[in-house]
């Protein structure tokens, strides 16, 4: 498949990604590739072509909420600005001369429902070639079933050399309370749960070098290393993924989120909603008419506006 072709799929998925659209499956067909898209119970095919006259998409299905919001994300002018960028920045993040290195991803902190998950790998220059060219990348790119397959490839080959810390919702909700009281956010935890696992991993492993998506201030990362961060190089950046290391640490936390929803939603007896808009409120209602109001702090985020009515 054409690389302009592939680069503009690429950041079409992730523009989606960022407005709770996921990727169900995808194939390839003549002259392009197929990527269906998923949000609640919606799905919309879209047809990826690249011919003499360029890159070009074709929405399939019947008019809905969800065709109408892709539409107006991957014919926006700034999918083309963004595709450009990237291309200019596939450049090693890692210094040179490093031998091996970590990444560290999260997953679920949009997402009402399930778990904050938080992950990170060490890999060396030969691990990371023979990841990316198995697949690894952006899990925003990646359908589940495909990041659950390379999931098992990278604990494989890392050994010990990862480690996913899944915190539910109950104990999330409780931290969250924790961290208010002492006029702190969610960056502080989730800062807090990075520096965690990467104290975890130093503990065991030499390690040069520590790459991180950026989600805020560097802060919120360098103070929990307890002093760490004089010894080692941090590497906050965003759009992290474009390193082996953080596209790893990515697919372990989509993974482990994603293992944790399915488990929450046998425990509760019906298919909970991923991200934060379609079928959220309906969902809540039907919680509190089958387990009770009460429940609702095993399943949900409840610092998430959705819950402004229990406050």
């Amino acid at each position: 498949m054409d690389n302009t072709l592939i680069e503009y799929i690429a950041v079409c998925k992730i523009k989606l990604a960022e407005k709770s659209v996921q990727v169900k499956r995808e194939k390839k067909i003549n002259y392009g590739q197929q990527v269906v898209f998923c949000r609640g119970d919606m799905e919309t095919a879209v047809n990826f072509y690249c011919g003499k006259k360029g890159v070009s998409a074709v929405v399939q299905g019947k008019e809905s909420p969800l065709k109408l919001q892709i539409e107006e994300t991957i014919t926006a002018k700034s999918i083309f600005a963004e595709k450009v960028h990237i291309s200019k920045n596939e450049e090693e993040i890692v210094p040179a001369g490093t031998d091996n290195w970590m990444g560290c991803d999260e997953s679920g902190k949009g997402d009402v429902f399930g778990p904050l998950v938080c992950a990170a790998c060490i890999v060396t220059k030969e691990e990371a070639a023979v990841l990316k060219k198995s697949g690894v990348c952006d899990s925003k790119m990646l359908t589940d079933k495909v990041i659950a397959n390379l999931a098992k490839d990278i604990e494989k080959i890392l050994q010990g050399r990862c480690i996913t810390r899944v915190v539910m919702p109950e104990e999330y909700n409780s931290l969250y309370d924790d961290y208010k009281k002492e006029h702190k956010n969610l960056n502080n935890l989730l800062g807090d749960l990075h520096a965690k696992n990467i104290r975890v991993l130093l503990s065991k492993y030499n390690c040069p070098c520590i790459i991180v998506d950026k989600f805020g201030k560097d802060q919120y990362v360098l103070s929990g290393l307890e002093g760490l961060e004089k010894s080692h190089q941090i590497i906050q950046i965003t759009k992290g993924e474009r390193d082996t290391a953080v596209a790893a640490a990515s697919i372990l936390a989509r993974n482990g989120f994603v293992r944790a929803m399915t488990e929450l939603s046998r425990r509760f007896c019906m298919e909970l909603p991923k991200g934060a808009y379609l079928g959220i409120s309906e969902t809540i209602q039907a919680i509190i008419q089958k387990q009770g109001i009460h429940d609702l702090q095993y399943v949900g985020k409840l610092n998430f506006k959705n819950f402004d009515f229990l406050r």
